[in-house]
């Protein structure tokens, strides 16, 4: 919509999709705010973090910094007037992959998550974004999902009021029919 209002009043106009956006100061108490937050959380707790389904879905992570130089990018280079574009990590890791990344980051390597079986309602199995698009303007993601783990870990150790809501947030969403058993 807004793309063909920006044509049609020829107002430079451009969408951009976000991947899963990871970096500090995401809530900690938002039980949909990703896996950088529940896994973070886990390890700092010394829980093992519950993964859904089998742990293999494929997922892409953006850095916040990375989405904030490609929407200054877009601001900036008529080129994406009037474009729709991704913005990704440019990389998939399995949500497994990303656990495993976010326990090196916590010393936590011997907590192995939970790897429940169970779907949260809603979710797709692969997320990945085509950054190609995007690309051609000249950005590139220049973070790994470490840099963003480790850059949520050192937020989360700086806070002082942290309390620990998973359980919490677990039964919300399963009371909520949210997470879900599969079905063999």
């Amino acid at each position: 919509m807004a793309l063909n209002f920006g044509e049609r009043y020829r107002i430079p106009s451009v969408a951009m999709r976000y991947s899963i956006v990871q970096g500090s100061r995401q809530s900690f108490y938002n039980m949909y705010s990703g896996a950088c937050r529940i896994f973070s959380l886990s390890y700092f707790f010394n829980k093992a973090p519950t993964v859904y389904e089998d742990g293999m879905m494929l997922r892409d992570f953006v850095n916040v910094h990375d989405v904030v130089d490609a929407n200054i990018l877009v601001m900036q280079d008529n080129r994406a007037n009037y474009n729709a574009f991704n913005v990704g990590g440019g990389k998939a890791y399995t949500v497994k992959e990303f656990s495993e990344i976010v326990a090196k980051e916590f010393g936590k390597e011997d907590i192995k998550p939970n790897i429940s079986g169970e779907y949260r309602f809603g979710d797709t199995r692969n997320a990945c974004s085509d950054i190609s698009k995007l690309k051609t303007l000249g950005w590139s993601p220049l973070r790994t999902a470490e840099d963003s783990v480790k850059e949520y870990a050192q937020y989360l150790k700086s806070q002082t009021d942290i309390q620990d809501i998973l359980e919490y947030s677990e039964k919300t969403m399963k009371d909520l029919n949210v997470v879900r058993k599969t079905g063999y």
